[in-house]
Parts: C-alpha cells; sequence; structure tokens
C-alpha cells in the first residue's frame, strides 16, 4: 500500500516536470520570435512612411517648377510691358518736341507778320495826318512809272499804261520807301521807276505813298 503510494506520487511529480518543461520552452520559443515580427513590421512601416514622402517631396518638387514657371512668364510680361512704356514715352517726346518745334515757328511768323504791319502802319501813319482828309475825300488809286522830276512839293511821272505825265502833290509828310527802308523825296531821282499811292482833292492827285522800285539815271 505503501509502495503503490510512493510510486503514484513519483509520476506525479514527473508528469508536472515534463509539463512544466514544454511550457517552459514554449514560452521561449513564443518570447524569442516576437522582436523579430516587430522589426518586419516597423520595416514595413519605414518603407511606407518613406514612399509618402517620396511622393509628397516629387508633388513639391512639381509644385516649385511650376511656380517658377509662372515666375518666367510674370518677368517676360513685365520686360514685354516695360519695353512697350519706353516706345510709348520716346513717340510722345518725339511728338512734344515737334509740337514744340510747330509753336516756337508759328510764334516767330507772327511775330514776323506783327513788324511787317507796325512797319506798314508807321509807313502810312504819317501820310494819314496830311493826307487823310485826302484820302477820305477821293478814291485811293495807284500808278506806276518812270520819275520825270521830283521836288519837295511835287512829283512828276510818266504813266507806264497811258505814257501821259502825271503830276502828284507831295507834303513834307508824304512817306517815301527806297530799298524796303524810309527815305525822303529828295533821294527820288530822275528816271527812276517808282510806285505811287494818291487819291484826287479838288482835282489836284495828292500822293499818299512813295516807293523806289528801280535805279535812276542822272539829267
Amino acid at each position: 500500500m505503501d509502495v503503490s503510494r510512493g510510486l503514484g506520487l513519483a509520476l506525479g511529480a514527473a508528469a508536472l516536470l515534463v509539463t512544466a518543461g514544454c511550457q517552459d520552452r514554449g514560452d521561449r520559443s513564443q518570447q524569442g520570435s516576437t522582436p523579430g515580427a516587430t522589426a518586419s513590421r516597423q520595416a514595413e512601416r519605414s518603407q511606407e512612411q518613406a514612399a509618402d514622402e517620396s511622393k509628397k517631396a516629387a508633388e513639391r518638387h512639381d509644385e516649385a517648377a511650376d511656380a517658377q514657371k509662372d515666375v518666367r512668364e510674370s518677368q517676360e510680361k513685365l520686360a514685354e510691358a516695360q519695353q512697350k512704356a519706353g516706345q510709348k514715352t520716346g513717340e510722345a517726346q518725339q511728338h512734344e518736341q515737334a509740337a514744340q518745334q510747330q509753336s516756337q515757328t508759328a510764334t516767330a511768323e507772327s511775330e514776323q507778320a506783327r513788324r511787317e504791319s507796325a512797319q506798314a502802319a508807321t509807313g502810312t501813319g504819317s501820310a494819314a495826318g496830311t493826307a487823310g482828309a485826302t484820302a477820305q475825300a477821293g478814291e485811293q488809286k495807284t500808278a506806276t512809272g518812270q520819275v520825270v522830276s521830283a521836288s519837295s512839293q511835287e512829283l512828276v511821272l510818266r504813266d507806264q499804261a497811258g505814257g501821259q505825265e502825271l503830276k502828284l502833290k507831295v507834303g513834307a509828310d508824304t512817306p517815301v520807301m527806297k530799298d524796303g527802308k524810309r527815305a525822303s523825296i529828295s533821294d527820288v531821282k530822275e528816271g527812276a521807276q517808282v510806285r505811287a499811292s494818291y487819291s484826287e482833292q479838288g482835282g489836284q492827285p495828292q500822293a499818299i505813298r512813295i516807293e523806289v522800285q528801280g535805279g535812276s539815271t542822272t539829267r
């Protein structure tokens, strides 16, 4: 009875040892395989993250390339606009210079006309004092001919139109022009070609203006 009991106890103890040993080996096997699987999963995750980052980097590269293209196009448009603006500015300056030249020319012509008008008024103004009433009394006429004689009181012309002599009364203030300048009746010589403006007053022609047009001969 004691032998059988002791044998049972021994067998039970052996069975427990075997069971414990198997469990220990299983635990060690499970513990040995866990780090490898974890590292594999981490590597996969790292690869996936690297692929994502590479994709994002490629997208950013494309975006940067597009931005650089936009910048180049903007710079080209700006350069073109600046060129056109320069051309317009040059054309505007040319037009402005041309306008200034035209204005200066017009001013000079206007001034010249004013001086000529003033000279003409000066030439006829003195005649208005002494012969103004004569001009108003009769119609003003013009005669062109060769001087037969000239004095401080009378000018005798041989009229080219009819060949007849025309006697014109001359006053001290009768304007005389020679070579575009003021002169006097004493500068009018026999044989000179003259153009005389006159009017009738009481049947006596009164000289209003005398212009010496050609040379003269001596007596």
